[in-house]
């Protein structure tokens, strides 16, 4: 008898034991790596939407910059002889009039302006715009050249921000007597053609901002931009174009300082 108890004393872990204690560590570590894979990809989830956002954010605020300081030309550039007088420039995209303008293009697609964005006394024209094939926001400078009082050849298009799907700029003009006097009560203040007054420019009823005076009558750009993730998300559907990239819109109203 005293023998058997040493026996059972000695028993190892039965088949039975082992496989039940194998499918608790299995179920243990699937549930492990589920919450693991659950934040690994909901990590993937938050870091695209943020690399998107700060993309679109960065070169909104560039452009914004820069579109502010339309018409920003030091005293004597221009007007003089070394200075831009016509909006001549090589592969030229816009209308050219041979008109120095500060607004040279103004569409709902493209914004063209002049002014010394570096500061260093010299002109530029800039011009903003949307790479549809690339999905980029670009920017292209043209360069006063005093020397041969022509401009020099555009930098090409460089990219401001990645993942744009779609940019809309629109615009607002003065409209009162000093402006383009149309005689609309356009601020709904009673008053019609008043000092200060603002209208916002419809293309499909007003046309085309094709002229030197309606442009130089441009006191605000708007700029609505929409930028889609670099990346998919399988979890995720797009309730209006049904696809699974996320998207983000900012806009801004950019006011002109210098017109």
């Amino acid at each position: 008898m005293k023998v058997l108890k040493e026996r059972n004393k000695e028993r190892g872990v039965t088949l039975i034991e082992m496989m039940v204690a194998l499918t608790m560590f299995g179920l243990i570590i699937s549930g492990m790596y589920n919450v693991f894979n659950s934040q690994q990809k909901s990590y993937s989830v938050q870091d695209n939407v943020t690399v998107m956002q700060q993309n679109v954010r960065v070169g909104l605020d560039y452009m914004v910059k820069e579109i502010r300081m339309a018409g920003y030309i030091p005293e004597g550039i221009p007007p003089n002889n070394a200075s831009p007088s016509n909006d001549t420039l090589p592969s030229s995209p816009f209308t050219v009039d041979g008109v120095s303008e500060s607004i040279e293009e103004a569409t709902a697609s493209a914004v063209t302006f002049q002014a010394d964005i570096d500061d260093d006394g010299i002109t530029e024209s800039n011009r903003y715009t949307l790479d549809v094939g690339n999905d980029t926001l670009t920017r292209e400078v043209w360069k006063w050249n005093a020397g041969t009082t022509s401009w020099d050849a555009s930098t090409g298009p460089e990219i401001v921000a990645e993942d744009i799907e779609n940019i809309v700029f629109t615009y607002t003009l003065l409209a009162s007597t000093q402006g383009l006097a149309n005689g609309i009560d356009d601020d709904g203040d009673g008053s019609i053609d008043e000092q200060g007054e603002l209208m916002t420019w419809d293309f499909g009823a007003d046309g085309a901002l094709n002229t030197n005076t309606l442009r130089g009558y441009i006191r605000q750009v708007g700029a609505n931009i929409t930028a889609r993730s670099a990346n998919i998300d399988v979890n995720y559907t797009h309730p209006i174009q049904g696809d699974h990239y996320r998207r983000r819109i900012l806009t801004s109203n950019i006011g002109l300082r210098n017109m």
